[in-house]
């Protein structure tokens, strides 16, 4: 594989890294999710409710309700949809279906339970842990190189725009109404998919923050100079002189604000204490950081 070509050309990482992320996520439904009808909302939840019903085929129905919901949101809300989620939302429907009907991988998991001693109330919820871990890590490499696999958020923001009902009621709405319908298979998959839910949105917010944690660091000191000159020479970033007056001796002083990435805390902490012992900074969590050398505005 070409790494300098990945590293120079944004376009083939991100589509690298979204083809993985999709597949990852089509895993978890395979492996888990549909074998044992975890529903956790979203088109996938219906689409493994109506599979349980009349057989119909995950994938091909998730590629149906896509069509129509981005037809939708094109027609009604005038959404312009990235190439990427389109993309994301075909390659998931396929990868379903291929791993499913294809190479029959929903028989995996079920096959070795069938020779443990477990009940069915461990296998569930571990299936439901497990499915809802690897449908949410995959979705979260998707979601960080800005694209999505589709699903019922358009379905919430029609409700916004004709009901004025927010954007995060709505899915709540749309994705409570899917997990509870599946207490016409068993009464308790309601349970199991209120935790997938949850597990998949703590999990996707955990690899987001995981690749794009980044820290604000606000430094007094009187060399602010000299430690400026050497995050600019070590770390290569950036920084910007705030103006403050001391409380205490009612002197004037610049303040080095910095934002740097998780990973360089150390560096950063290493360079302050050679160049000034005695300097306060404080450490600051950002919930995102957007421009040069952090995540693009596109």
């Amino acid at each position: 594989m070409n790494f300098k070509f990945f590293k120079k050309n944004s376009i083939p990482k991100d589509y690298f890294i979204i083809t993985l992320g999709t597949s990852i996520t089509a895993l978890g439904l395979v492996l888990f999710m549909i074998p044992y009808n975890i529903i956790a909302g979203g088109v996938s939840g219906l689409a493994i409710i109506l599979n349980n019903f009349f057989g119909w085929w995950v994938g091909l129905q998730m590629f149906i309700y896509n069509l129509v919901l981005f037809f939708l949101g094109f027609k009604l809300l005038g959404i312009a949809f990235g190439i990427k989620s389109i993309y994301s939302a075909v390659l998931l429907s396929f990868l379903t279906d291929f791993f499913q009907q294809g190479l029959r991988f929903d028989q995996i998991i079920p096959n070795l339970i069938e020779k443990s001693s477990n009940t069915n109330l461990e296998i569930s919820l571990l299936a439901t842990f497990y499915g809802a871990l690897i449908a949410g890590f995959g979705m979260g490499l998707v979601i960080w190189k800005g694209s999505t696999t589709g699903g019922t958020d358009i379905i919430a923001m029609i409700f916004n725009k004709f009901f004025s009902i927010s954007v995060g009621s709505g899915l709540m709405i749309v994705d409570t109404i899917i997990t509870a319908s599946s207490v016409l298979i068993d009464p308790l998959l309601p349970m199991y998919g209120i935790i997938a839910i949850f597990i998949t949105a703590r999990t996707i917010d955990g690899v987001i923050e995981g690749f794009e944690s980044t820290r604000t660091a606000l430094i007094i000191s009187d060399n602010y100079d000299k430690i400026k000159d050497e995050i600019y020479k070590n770390l290569d970033r950036g920084a910007t002189y705030l103006k403050g007056i001391g409380s205490y001796t009612n002197k004037e002083k610049n303040i080095i604000l910095v934002v740097v990435s998780r990973s360089e805390i150390g560096t950063l902490k290493k360079i302050i204490n050679e160049v000034d012992k005695n300097a306060f900074f404080i450490i600051l969590q950002n919930s995102e950081a957007i421009g040069y050398g952090f995540k693009k505005t596109t």
